[in-house]
This record gives C-alpha cells, structure tokens and sequence, in this order.
C-alpha cells in the first residue's frame, strides 16, 4: 500500500515543486522571500529549535524591542526589525496550527511596518522602500487585508517600475495567493514589453511565464479524475495481496 499512497501523494507535491524549481532555476530566490519570514533569527540558532521555542525566544526579542521603541518610538531601524521578527513568529504560530494567533501577530508587524514606512530615512533608496512595501504587503496578506495588500504592491511597483524582483514578486502574489493567473501573466508581459531586445532578463520573464501556465494546468486538473484512478489501482493491489496470500 506505500506505492498508493505515493501515487496518491504526487498532484499534491507537483505544484509546489515546480514552484520551488523555477524559484531556484530563475534565480529569484530574493524576490519569492515575501511569502516566507524575513528570517531575522536574533537568537542565532532559531532554526535547530523546535517551533515553540523558536515563539517563545522570539517573544524575548519582541519585548526587548518594544522597551527600547518607548525611548524611540519612531526609529526606523527599531520598527523595521520588530515588524520582520513579527513576521517570524507569526509564520510559525501558523505553522504549528494556530492560525489566529498568527493572524493577530501578523497584524502586529504590518503595524510596525507602517509606522516604519511613516519615518523612513533620508538615505534610503527608492529600492529600498519598496522592499518594506513587498514585506508590509505580505503581512497584510496574511492579516487578511488583501485590499492593503494590493495597495502595497502598487506603491512598491510605482517606486521601482523597473524592478524585475518587484514586478515578479507581484505576478507570483496574483497567481499563487489570489489564483488570478491571467492577471499575473498580464503583468510579466507588460513588464516584458518594456525591455530592450538583447536584455538577458527576457529569458527569465518567460521562464516565469511558462511556470505559471504548468502551475495553471496542475491546479486545475480535474481531482476526480485521480480519484477515481487512485481508487481503481487500490482496488487492483488488494485483488493481488489476496491473490498472493490464496
């Protein structure tokens, strides 16, 4: 019965592995980061400790860096790395189950982010702005304020049009988390259009393209059809077992 249950494990693997696939093979490793924490990890070794602990270590630095927003309470740096240690724990309250928990952690960093984005500093980048945008962007996701969410993305693309890892974190939130993929390709050739002939990152635009079609077709191939074939292939291995034990 191991061999059904791999057959049967396969759709549900398919689409994440191609996702994964062309994240590595496109080199966007940066720009898919939004959808997973900002892995600040202040206490160094976060990542050998079970979740709860991770939540728990995590709280010391949160509350460390709330004492010191009370002497600074608009310090870009102090609401910026509170908003991305937030981020943190909240995907792994959601991880272990507890999704409103995480939820009301995730509101907390977009909070932070938005009074971050309030006192930005001189000296920071167009780019860089936009960047706490994609993050505030996927914490208000995950907040459930996806109309926050969209507006995120459209003040991060209007800073950095240009921006292949911007407009390509867009096109993945479109397709990925609102399941609007012809959106989502509208937006990689729109942003395609926009590139000289001999520009290397056109290569990379339609290696997107065709990920998000192969992600398409997987997500909506019809479950029934697997299904039905799974239950028959069971049927034939128990026929078999009982043949093999007469």
């Amino acid at each position: 019965m191991v061999m059904q249950k791999i057959r049967r494990s396969k759709k549900t693997m398919r689409v994440p592995l191609i996702i994964m696939t062309i994240v590595l093979a496109v080199g966007l490793v940066g720009s898919f980061a939004i959808w997973s924490a900002p892995n600040v990890n202040p206490a160094g070794q976060q990542a050998q400790a079970a979740p709860e602990e991770q939540i728990e270590n995590l709280q010391l630095s949160i509350d460390s860096w709330e004492e010191s927003l009370k002497e600074n309470p608009k310090d870009f740096g102090l609401l910026n790395s509170l908003a991305d240690i937030r981020y943190d724990q909240a995907e792994l309250y959601m991880q272990i189950g507890n999704r409103e928990k995480g939820k009301e952690v995730f509101t907390k960093s977009l909070d932070n982010y938005l009074v971050a984005l309030d006192n930005v500093p001189e000296e920071l980048n167009e780019k860089g702005k936009a960047n706490i945008m994609l993050k505030a962007a996927g914490a208000a996701w995950y907040a459930g304020q996806e109309s926050t969410a969209d507006s995120f993305y459209q003040e991060a693309i209007k800073l950095v049009p240009d921006d292949w890892a911007t407009r390509n974190n867009y096109a993945i939130y479109l397709a990925l988390f609102k399941q609007d993929f012809a959106k989502a390709k509208t937006e990689l050739e729109s942003f395609k259009s926009g590139l000289s002939a001999d520009d290397p990152t056109i290569g990379e635009v339609d290696q997107m393209i065709t990920a998000l079609e192969e992600i398409e077709k997987a997500a909506t191939e019809p479950a029934e059809t697997e299904s039905e074939a799974g239950s028959e292939n069971e049927k034939s291995e128990d026929q078999t077992e009982d043949q093999n034990k007469n």
